[in-house]
């Protein structure tokens, strides 16, 4: 069994180290035993098997927390707001703008309330764009202060790693 923060997955391999099932009541009932089922000593592949299952397991939850980060719901204000901050940054050539803009799209990225929603669906009526569109959103950043948004998030794993709770070897 491995184990990542909110992610947990059961695994049986074939000799080969081939997955055969990740289905928890299947692999219980493949693995049962009693006090009377013999044991065996551990074939010598076996730590590399289950370190190569460890990094399968590893790649596939950095794959769902990215498709996750990827799918996150956007409104429709935040999606035009982004997206014209992305065409501003294009022609700002001063680097101290650039971290700016950076830091306002990563704050309105984000989770965002009702309130500012509707601030942005404003902008987005009224058409705001380029330099105008970005001291809007820097006065709103302000005044909601959603600095404190971006030091207050929950951190999340830039590397997975993987806990391997327990590992069999049967026959």
């Amino acid at each position: 069994m491995q184990y990542i923060k909110g992610y947990q997955q059961l695994f049986l391999l074939d000799n080969e180290g081939n997955i055969v099932f990740r289905d928890i009541p299947r692999i219980l009932g493949a693995i049962k035993a009693d006090c009377t089922t013999p044991t065996l000593t551990v074939f010598k592949g076996h730590n590399y098997t289950v370190m190569h299952v460890k990094f399968q397991f590893a790649e596939e939850v950095k794959h769902r927390q990215a498709e996750r980060e990827f799918n996150q719901r956007l409104t429709q204000g935040q999606r035009y707001i982004l997206r014209e901050l992305r065409r501003f940054f294009q022609f700002i050539t001063d680097e101290k703008v650039k971290s700016e803009v950076n830091i306002i799209e990563k704050a309105f990225r984000g989770s965002i309330n009702q309130v500012i929603n509707r601030e942005l669906n404003i902008l987005r009526r009224n058409g705001f764009i380029g330099q105008e569109l970005f001291n809007q959103l820097v006065q709103i950043y302000h005044q909601h202060n959603m600095q404190g948004w971006l030091n207050n998030s929950l951190p999340t794993l830039s590397e997975p790693i993987p806990i391997i709770i327990c590992s069999e070897a049967l026959e």
